[in-house]
């Protein structure tokens, strides 16, 4: 664990739940696993202030807990998420992410949970005000929370979300071993183990949803139209919209369970904002069009990705993917077929026609597929040949490209450009000698030392010493130099989550050093306007508002760098 972890994470719960919470968080990143006596004990605290503060800490969804034995009784231990507590500060792109997939409604819902941690949906009715809402506007509402569980935006609590996978591998266990008539075999371990990991892989790749319940609706009984959440998550009008010919059939209707308690998923949030970083980067490296096909390629992984730690989607039939662009793309100019002999004995399809317009759309499309699949980041893989092929989308190798070119920009940004040449020349070429680095990246051979002795220092490269002689003297040694992904994405998350500490932590002070003002702006009289501020006293609250808004822009961007440098990395540890 990263000494700065610690201090970041005690100050996003400060910021977020006070200090009292923030004491139980600090003894536990600092101890580990505890028992609320001992949590009383050595934070001094009252024993309703410390359950309190674990309710709410459980309630987000940041403290697990197991049961154990600690001499003859049954204790309760509790550890702490500390992912869960990094994912505070990306609160707002998960917001931009509902708001532009959920609509308003959806965002209301959404932040709700957000706000709240885990909360049942008659008890996100209560919050929103329910009772008050109009026919247009419940009927919205059951469609996003609807959609927001089919998309899995919010997942429903289970009994052993609480524990940790270890303390459930553990039970589990136990559990089988306590079916056997004498003590296990090795073998017999071995076989335990491996059946609870099959079934825990059994689980994860299961398409049920937990949450919902169907309910057999008679659309041909006339009334008020009904809303059937789609396969896709779209709303389906049922009930009066229907032709005459479908009336007099039942139809299945998914329903929330009311009583059911959902928890906002990150794991989930993670993936899109991983497949947005994948668009850009091609859109950046090619044209918006091919990030149009990209996004088509993602959107139709997005049902079976629940994590990132998928390390390759299932494959999916060229044609799916261009029936699934959106007819209004514009990929006329897209890619230059004037050396295809087809596309130039029959050119672009200029008429107005509906057939005309897909079938020009459909030739780009495949035009792009094919680039996408021959980049040379090998990304999009072309795993069969069979009609117009299958495509799969290699979110491991998505992974390490764009760690690749966020560490490059890391030293660009703390260095220069020379020094990212020899960065990416380690990288490519692995271990070199001074003089073959000189070469590789065409500097002076001083000049190359002097850079690779910088980016040791910072963490970006190291050597490796082969000695000639069995003395092991050095100046009869051979020094090869390399670049560590592992010890290079180490340097890079220190120091961004020293700079996201830094940054909250200006943060803090800016307000602190205003704080009479800030306190004057919230009174009462204030906001009803019977009181006014000086312009002086304005303009300081102004310049304040601006800098938090400059310093949110910061923290955002770090905590992209974390998502592309940990998080969205397959079989990731914790930090």
């Amino acid at each position: 664990m990263f000494t700065q972890l610690e201090d970041l994470c005690r100050r996003l719960v400060h910021n977020h739940y006070g200090p009292i919470v923030e004491k139980v968080v600090a003894l536990l990143i600092e101890e580990g696993r505890l028992s609320l006596g001992r949590i009383i004990s050595q934070t001094g605290m009252e024993g309703a202030s410390a359950r309190q503060a674990l309710a709410v800490l459980i309630q987000h969804s940041h403290v697990t807990h197991a049961q154990g034995k600690e001499g003859a009784r049954m204790m309760t231990f509790y550890s702490i998420n500390l992912r869960n507590i990094l994912r505070l500060q990306r609160a707002g792109l998960y917001l931009a992410l509902a708001e532009e997939r959920m609509g308003a409604m959806g965002l209301s819902v959404f932040r709700t949970i957000m706000t709240n941690g885990c909360m049942s949906v008659s008890g996100v009715r209560d919050a929103l005000g329910y009772k008050k809402f109009g026919t247009a506007d419940k009927q919205k509402f059951s469609v996003a929370v609807a959609k927001l569980v089919r998309e899995r935006f919010i997942t429903a609590i289970t009994a052993t979300d609480t524990v940790t996978k270890v303390d459930r591998f553990m039970q589990a266990e136990a559990k089988e071993i306590e079916k056997l008539t004498t003590a296990p075999t090795p073998k017999e371990l071995v076989n335990i183990r491996r059946r609870i990991s099959d079934k825990d892989d059994e689980e994860y790749t299961s398409n049920v949803v937990v949450g919902m319940k169907r309910q057999m609706t008679d659309i041909g009984t006339g009334g008020a139209p009904k809303v059937m959440i789609g396969p896709n998550g779209q709303p389906i009008v049922i009930g009066n919209g229907f032709e005459a010919g479908q009336q007099d059939q039942d139809a299945d209707e998914d329903l929330v369970d009311d009583k059911q308690c959902f928890q906002i998923y990150h794991e989930r949030l993670d993936v899109f904002l991983r497949n947005k970083r994948i668009v850009n980067y091609f859109a950046e490296k090619y044209n918006d069009e091919a990030s149009v096909v990209l996004k088509a390629i993602l959107r139709l992984t997005e049902p079976r990705t629940k994590t990132c730690k998928d390390k390759v989607s299932e494959s999916i039939a060229a044609q799916q993917i261009v029936q699934n662009i959106s007819s209004d793309a514009q990929l006329d100019q897209a890619v230059d077929m004037s050396g295809d002999p087809y596309f130039k004995e029959n050119g672009t399809d200029s008429g107005s026609s509906s057939a005309a317009r897909k079938a020009t759309l459909g030739k780009m499309a495949f035009a792009l597929l094919d680039v996408l699949r021959r980049d040379a980041s090998g990304i999009i893989n072309k795993v069969d040949e069979r009609g117009a092929g299958q495509y799969r989308v290699n979110f491991e190798r998505a992974a390490i490209v764009l760690r690749d070119e966020c560490l490059d920009s890391l030293v660009l940004n703390k260095f220069s450009s020379t020094h990212v040449r020899v960065v990416r020349t380690l990288r490519d070429k692995q271990k070199l000698d001074e003089k073959l680095v000189s070469q590789a990246a065409m500097l002076p051979l001083a000049r190359s030392r002097e850079l690779l002795h910088e980016l040791t220092l910072a963490g970006f490269a190291d050597t490796v010493e082969i000695p000639r002689t069995t003395d092991r003297n050095p100046s009869r040694m051979v020094y090869l130099w390399y670049v560590s992904p592992q010890k290079q994405v180490s340097a890079a998350l220190r120091g961004a989550l020293q700079g996201i500490s830094n940054i909250m932590q200006r943060a803090d002070q800016e307000t602190l050093a205003r704080a009479a003002l800030v306190a004057k702006s919230q009174r009462a009289d204030v906001v009803a306007g019977t009181t006014h501020l000086t312009p002086g006293e304005q303009a300081s609250l102004q310049v304040l508002g601006k800098l938090k808004q400059q310093i949110d822009v910061c923290v955002i961007r770090l905590d992209t760098m974390l998502l592309l440098l940990h998080d969205m990395v397959p079989g990731s540890t914790a930090l």
